[in-house]
């Protein structure tokens, strides 16, 4: 039994009608509640009026996120703010950049220096002295399973990077996964986010550091969500459907706070700092190319997650077609090539995506077929 080193989030609600145990629990924390949310969602849903009554006497300050992924200096901003406010807690309801937003904010509430002063890759990276302020997750979408991870991701968009602020100390005080909060989801967002949770679940099961616990998570969680996006297209509102996706998305979450990742988020982190393209579809345009050029080193653990389903066919090309195939259910690009990415780039984006997910992967991919792999994902060829 090899050792190996958990991150938890400290307490999880999960299913249907759990959100109602939001005030309650927020008032844990105490009544000064600074809540962070996406740019619109939450307001067009017609849930925030609900979620702000609920909170009763609480004083709430509330930040609405900008569209797309968090910055350095859109969390400098929600940080500015909450520090006006001075919050006993933090509440993000929303997906993965309200998550991340909320989590860095919490973490650097009361440290002077800069944010950016705590972003792995980038120099001298300085240490979160100790917890912050305690944050409540409550995610919205089923993907990135933030809501149990670590780490923030945040671009700096002036210098096309993407970087991880991480330590244990971000990890979430309370998690609220409930599924309800999903089931009115368009059907782009719905795949997008599948297909991160699932490609989550794969790299974190082969990865190099995957260990019995997280394993074992996986199994459980792989077959139901590959159902469940397999079926959400036809019937978006079965809330069993919506509660096996979101199941998988906070199973990844701690499959890979605790596992690492791979090739497939590798590229997705330098890709991404570049180029504004959703961060889920890189990963799903991805995973296929980086399954088969695994596969010699992956095809056991593959065929563990199969369960079978696979039948005579090999399990990485089995698994390979089956992410294909879910691109194509949802509407979604089987390359980037509409998204206008230049071959002459491919070379800067390999240089760009030599990260921790990269390092995570089953095996060595030299340059040659790194950049092989990019040009097959944007579609300019082998």
């Amino acid at each position: 039994m090899p050792s190996f080193r958990l991150d938890l989030p400290a307490s999880v609600h999960f299913g249907e009608g759990r959100l109602a145990e939001l005030p309650g629990i927020a008032r844990r924390f105490g009544d000064r509640l600074f809540l962070v949310t996406g740019a619109s969602w939450l307001e067009r849903s017609g849930r925030l009026a609900g979620v702000l009554a609920a909170l009763g006497n609480a004083a709430v300050e509330r930040h609405a996120c900008p569209p797309g992924e968090p910055t350095v200096d859109s969390v400098e901003e929600a940080r500015r703010r909450a520090r006006a406010f001075g919050p006993q807690a933090i509440v993000a309801i929303g997906g993965g950049s309200a998550l991340d937003t909320a989590k860095a904010v919490a973490g650097l509430l009361d440290t002077p220096e800069p944010v950016e002063r705590f972003l792995e890759g980038l120099g001298r990276t300085l240490e979160l002295p100790g917890p912050g302020v305690p944050w409540i997750a409550v995610p919205t979408t089923a993907g990135t399973g933030a809501e149990a991870t670590r780490n923030a991701v945040l671009r700096l968009k002036d210098r096309g990077f993407k970087r991880s602020l991480r330590s244990p100390f971000l990890l979430a005080a309370e998690v609220i996964v409930d599924p309800a909060l999903t089931a009115d989801l368009p059907p782009d967002v719905t795949g997008v986010g599948g297909l991160d949770a699932l490609t989550q679940l794969v790299e974190a099961h082969v990865a190099r550091n995957a260990n019995p616990f997280t394993s074992s998570l996986i199994r459980g969680a792989f077959l139901p969500l590959l159902e469940a996006l397999e079926r959400l297209r036809d019937t978006p509102a079965d809330i069993g459907l919506r509660s096996m996706a979101a199941y998988g998305a906070f199973a990844s979450g701690i499959a890979l706070a605790n596992a690492g990742l791979g090739a497939a988020h590798g590229f997705a982190s330098g890709l991404g700092g570049m180029y504004d393209i959703p961060h889920g579809l890189i990963c799903a345009v991805f995973l296929p190319h980086v399954l088969e050029a695994n596969a010699d080193v992956i095809r056991e653990r593959v065929a563990d997650l199969a369960g079978g389903r696979n039948g005579s066919t090999d399990p990485v090309q089995w698994l390979a077609d089956s992410v294909r195939r879910l691109l194509g259910v949802y509407g979604l690009p089987a390359d980037l090539r509409g998204y206008g990415v230049p071959a002459d780039r491919v070379p800067e984006i390999v240089e760009r995506s030599a990260g921790s997910s990269m390092r995570g992967n089953p095996r060595e991919l030299g340059r040659d077929e790194q950049e092989r792999i990019v040009r097959l994902a944007l579609g300019c060829g082998s």
